[in-house]
């Protein structure tokens, strides 16, 4: 390789992990915000939950998950304790159940029904 052609190749190596490191700095400092606010618009609950916006929409359509809006606006927002309160509904420690024993009742009824 010629001596510019590598220079070349190192350059775009360099651009792309400054790149890299822009987003990683501003999803960090996102989240770093997200800790220090209480309300939160779709966007910033997403990311907070790890979810897609569009999905939060359903969660709150479906009676999931609380939002709220302003009167003649369309933006929704989500209070931080509902965005906790929703991910600790769906832990097996809150609702005291074994998950083997729910795997074990499944896979008894599967075989039950292949007896027959």
């Amino acid at each position: 390789m010629k001596d510019q052609e590598r220079l070349h190749l190192l350059e775009t190596q360099v651009s792309v992990l400054v790149d890299s490191q822009k987003e990683f700095t501003t999803k960090v400092l996102q989240l770093l915000a997200l800790s220090a606010k209480t309300i939160y618009s779709k966007e910033e609950a997403a990311l907070f939950l790890n979810l897609d916006p569009d999905y939060l929409y359903q969660l709150k359509f479906h009676g999931k998950l609380k939002a709220f809006k302003k009167k003649g606006q369309k933006k929704l927002y989500f209070r931080k304790e509902d965005l906790e309160a929703y991910l600790l509904s769906n832990s097996t420690e809150d609702k005291n159940i074994d998950e083997n024993s729910d795997y074990d009742d499944f896979e008894n009824e599967i075989v039950e029904k292949w007896k027959k």
